[in-house]
């Protein structure tokens, strides 16, 4: 097990505690548990900011990774050596392989990402007066759904800057799985069981890299297939590039490069974001979203795009000649 201490990971004055073990070989699902009572005990010390976790996802990582982030070193060291902090390294000994180490880093950068896998994001508004009876149940059902199928982490945020919404984010390694947790009966029993204590809640899915273009299905809650996205954002892509580099570019040329350049994407990206890409979800909204849709018009979708593509190219056959 291994312990660092990264500063500046946020910002200037934040610092991060880096945590990595290997648990034994029957201890995992008392490690989950375990994790959540230390995530639990982070948060609720002065100066937490957040806390990360992924277990371990064999070959390739062999250890469970959990990051703490405190406002400052001086937070993170009166934590890290209060007694709940010795209780809970006392507690985890025997589910982990090796001993304990302590390395403090100067000015550097954590990055850990998980790149596959299904993410829900909730932001939760707490009723006033009720926050240590939400930690409470926080903690609990932190504990249920890491003992669910497919469960890879979670990331927990309490409120920053007065704001009343606690966020979480939640990663099981598939959609179905994810699906399994968010249906099942002991989830639907806690959130029940939550109804005194919050005041508002909102979730997003995000299992597509193009979440901010294209919503989720209405009818099935699902977002469309990430190369119909990809397909649509080429539509409306190349033809904007392809203008830009005639009419944009030489008008620009005695700027810096880089200048020119961030110039065009930032129109790019505006241009494609706004007006073009809305108009191509609804155009093909049967294609991205079959459900319930007529057949034909599903069936016929991707011939249509496909000589959306051939258009756009003869127009603009000639146009850098």
């Amino acid at each position: 097990m291994c312990w660092a201490v990264i500063e500046g990971t946020v910002g200037d004055d934040v610092c991060t505690l880096l945590l990595c073990a290997r648990v034994r070989p029957g201890s995992e699902a008392a490690f989950a548990q375990w994790q959540v009572r230390w995530q639990s005990s982070v948060l609720a010390s002065l100066g937490a900011l957040s806390v990360e976790f992924w277990p371990s996802a064999p070959p390739d990582q062999m250890e469970v990774v959990a990051l703490a982030r405190f406002t400052s070193v001086d937070a993170l060291r009166k934590w890290r050596r209060g007694d709940r902090n010795r209780e809970l390294v006392a507690e985890v000994a025997p589910l982990v392989e090796g001993g304990l180490a302590m390395q403090l880093v100067g000015q550097a950068a954590v990055e850990y990402s998980v790149k596959h896998g299904v993410t829900m994001v909730m932001v939760t508004d707490i009723k006033p007066g009720k926050e240590a009876a939400y930690r409470a149940w926080a903690d609990r059902i932190q504990k249920l759904q890491a003992t669910f199928p497919g469960y890879i982490g979670s990331f927990v945020q309490p409120p920053q800057h007065n704001e009343p919404g606690w966020t979480t984010v939640l990663r099981f390694d598939s959609a179905a799985n994810l699906e399994g947790w968010i249906k099942s009966e002991a989830r639907a029993a806690m959130v029940k069981e939550s109804g005194d204590l919050v005041e508002g809640f909102h979730a997003q899915r995000v299992d597509t890299s193009f979440p901010g273009w294209v919503a989720n299905d209405p009818a099935t809650g699902k977002p469309p297939n990430m190369w119909k996205t990809a397909s649509l954002i080429l539509l409306t892509l190349f033809p904007v590039v392809m203008l830009e580099l005639r009419f944009l570019n030489p008008p620009l040329e005695a700027l810096n490069p880089a200048l020119r350049t961030f110039i065009g994407n930032a129109l790019s990206v505006t241009l494609t974001t706004w007006p073009l890409m809305p108009l191509a979800i609804w155009g093909f909204s049967a294609w991205l979203f079959p459900e319930n849709k007529p057949r034909w018009l599903v069936l016929t979708s991707p011939f249509i795009l496909l000589l959306c593509y051939v258009i756009e190219i003869a127009l603009l056959w000639h146009l850098l000649l």
